[in-house]
């Protein structure tokens, strides 16, 4: 065996910890600006580079935590197409954002308890959720589309592929509680005077519609719960015959109850 033989028979094996902190061995080495690292986790991804590379921990696990700490690309899927970001790339990231970002949970409190799935920590997983959603190709070519946590399962604060549905704007705005707008009353209630008012948006209309002025903050909110909940049932089925939400979704909406609470 030649001297280079021997060289490539030694670095062969060879481990190093890249600049992501992660595990890499040399697979196959045919020269040193030409070789095969394969990266020591559950993924066991294969990446070409130079040994150079290699020794000084500057080759990239693709399966690392990346974005935010904690999401992993990959390899199978686009994020971007030319320096524009696909919309699967950004609705994941979005979703992370939510999750993980310490400064976007101090602006928005509706995102203060909301967490991610482990499943959905990997871009590859989210990516095919979406594709095999029924109305993904709605989603894909709409403009005001959300991805949303509450509707299949109320109150709930995880994105998983069992409580999310692909749902328009205007859906995702019906479950919009302002809650710092209203302050101590129920939702759909408002003092007026010394009385109380029930009043609820009819997306159709486009207009805040005024339900009555009642003695008692209960009659002003079952007022506003018993329009709310017909306003709901209307947009389901409208959505729904236009093909823009999926079944569960459907049925989501035609059994929600507004509650007192809410």
């Amino acid at each position: 065996m030649g001297a280079y033989d021997k060289l490539k028979e030694g670095r062969v094996g060879e481990e190093r910890i890249n600049k992501q902190g992660c595990l890499m061995k040399v697979a196959e080495y045919n020269k040193s600006s030409d070789i095969s690292v394969e990266f020591q986790d559950e993924y066991k991804v294969n990446v070409h580079t130079s040994y150079a590379s290699f020794c000084k921990g500057d080759v990239k696990n693709p399966y690392a935590p990346s974005v935010f700490g904690v999401g992993k690309i990959g390899l199978k899927y686009p994020v971007s197409i030319g320096k524009r970001a696909i919309k699967e790339y950004s609705a994941w990231r979005s979703v992370l954002i939510r999750c993980f970002d310490k400064k976007e949970k101090e602006k928005h409190h509706t995102y203060q308890n909301v967490i991610c799935c482990d499943e959905w920590l990997l871009y590859e997983n989210f990516y095919e959720w979406l594709h095999r959603q029924d109305n993904f190709s709605k989603w894909l070519n709409g403009d005001l589309w959300a991805i949303d946590k509450d509707i299949l399962v109320k109150g709930n604060k995880a994105y998983t592929p069992d409580t999310c549905c692909l749902v328009p704007n205007n859906v995702n705005k019906l479950f919009t509680k302002s809650d710092s707008a209203r302050g101590d009353l129920p939702i759909g209630v408002r003092m007026c005077g010394n009385k109380f008012q029930a009043r609820c948006m009819n997306p159709f209309m486009k207009q805040l519609e005024h339900l009555g002025t009642y003695d008692t903050i209960d009659k002003a909110f079952y007022a506003y719960k018993k329009y709310k909940e017909e306003i709901i049932k209307l947009v389901a089925v409208d959505e729904f015959n236009k093909g823009n939400i999926i079944k569960d979704c459907y049925n989501a909406m035609m059994n929600y109850k507004v509650e007192i609470t809410d």
